[in-house]
């Protein structure tokens, strides 16, 4: 049977959210993104919360032995539209090419790891955080370097029209 969350475990997960989402955030701050810490903290923490309100509502639907079906993977289809209509909005398209796609999918990320921390799935949100941060940080200066189109802190100066960010 499943139970409702205590409060300490729902404060670790919500918590430990928010940990991974200011990894993220910070490095996006740094970087004078758009979408920073403000929004990584509050779309992973919205995910989390979501994720765990449906842990809670499963429970307590069971707990009145109704026969209900509960299928958590619809609250997580939600949180994924949700997550691609805010990725959506930070892609801009101009003259000189296409910005804010690796924002995007930064929203879109973030959210995933809110999701594992709200199901309790700390290994994985753990290691999500590790590699979008390697595909954010690390491997965004070696193509910073790579390339004499894009400035390592911003991408205005990309001329090829190639999608970046």
């Amino acid at each position: 049977m499943l139970d409702f969350l205590t409060l300490e475990e729902t404060a670790y997960r919500l918590i430990f959210a928010v940990g991974c989402a200011v990894v993220l955030g910070f490095e996006r701050e740094i970087k004078h993104k758009n979408a920073g810490i403000r929004t990584y903290l509050l779309v992973c923490l919205g995910s989390a919360g979501f994720t765990i309100l449906i842990i809670n509502i499963s429970a307590y639907f069971l707990s009145l032995n109704l026969n209900v079906q509960i299928d958590p993977s619809r609250i997580v289809q939600g949180i994924v539209t949700g997550l691609g209509f805010l990725g959506g909005g930070a892609i801009l398209q101009q003259k000189s090419g296409v910005t804010g796609v690796a924002t995007g999918a930064g929203i879109w990320i973030v959210g995933a790891i809110g999701i594992a921390c709200g199901f309790g799935f700390f290994q994985l949100a753990s290691l999500l955080t590790l590699l979008a941060f390697a595909v954010l940080g690390v491997i965004g200066l070696i193509r910073a370097r790579m390339r004499d189109d894009i400035d390592n802190n911003s991408d205005k100066g990309d001329v090829s029209g190639d999608a970046t960010n």
